[in-house]
Protein backbone atom coordinates (compact mmCIF):
# COMPACT_ATOMS: atom_id res chain seq x y z
CA UNK A 1 0.00 0.00 0.00
CA UNK A 2 2.70 2.51 0.97
CA UNK A 3 5.50 0.66 -0.89
CA UNK A 4 7.63 0.31 2.22
CA UNK A 5 10.00 -2.62 2.72
CA UNK A 6 8.92 -5.25 5.23
CA UNK A 7 9.57 -4.55 8.88
CA UNK A 8 12.23 -7.28 9.13
CA UNK A 9 14.24 -5.67 6.34
CA UNK A 10 13.99 -2.22 7.91
CA UNK A 11 15.14 -3.58 11.28
CA UNK A 12 18.06 -5.45 9.71
CA UNK A 13 19.11 -2.35 7.76
CA UNK A 14 18.96 -0.17 10.89
CA UNK A 15 20.99 -2.65 12.95
CA UNK A 16 23.60 -2.85 10.20
CA UNK A 17 23.94 0.95 10.30
CA UNK A 18 24.57 1.04 14.05
CA UNK A 19 28.20 1.16 15.14
CA UNK A 20 29.38 -1.81 17.17
CA UNK A 21 29.01 -1.01 20.84
CA UNK A 22 30.45 -2.40 24.03
CA UNK A 23 27.07 -3.26 25.54
CA UNK A 24 25.44 -4.49 22.36
CA UNK A 25 23.53 -7.61 23.29
CA UNK A 26 23.67 -6.84 27.01
CA UNK A 27 20.75 -6.32 29.31
CA UNK A 28 21.43 -2.64 29.96
CA UNK A 29 22.21 -0.22 27.17
CA UNK A 30 22.54 2.73 29.51
CA UNK A 31 24.72 2.88 32.65
CA UNK A 32 22.12 4.85 34.61
CA UNK A 33 19.55 2.11 34.09
CA UNK A 34 22.05 -0.45 35.37
CA UNK A 35 22.80 1.54 38.55
CA UNK A 36 19.14 2.25 39.17
CA UNK A 37 18.29 -1.44 38.82
CA UNK A 38 21.05 -2.47 41.24
CA UNK A 39 19.95 0.18 43.75
CA UNK A 40 16.31 -0.90 43.59
CA UNK A 41 17.24 -4.56 44.02
CA UNK A 42 19.41 -3.70 47.03
CA UNK A 43 16.62 -1.62 48.62
CA UNK A 44 14.09 -4.40 48.02
CA UNK A 45 16.33 -7.05 49.59
CA UNK A 46 17.11 -4.81 52.57
CA UNK A 47 13.40 -4.06 53.12
CA UNK A 48 12.56 -7.77 53.08
CA UNK A 49 15.35 -8.58 55.54
CA UNK A 50 14.31 -5.77 57.92
CA UNK A 51 10.65 -6.75 57.60
CA UNK A 52 11.47 -10.41 58.31
CA UNK A 53 13.47 -9.49 61.39
CA UNK A 54 10.71 -7.21 62.67
CA UNK A 55 8.08 -9.91 62.15
CA UNK A 56 10.24 -12.46 63.92
CA UNK A 57 10.83 -10.16 66.89
CA UNK A 58 7.25 -8.93 67.20
CA UNK A 59 5.66 -12.35 66.74
CA UNK A 60 7.59 -13.81 69.62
Amino acid sequence: MFRRPPLEERIARRQAELPPGRDRGGQFGHPTAKYLFITLVAVTVAAHVVGGVLLAVLAH
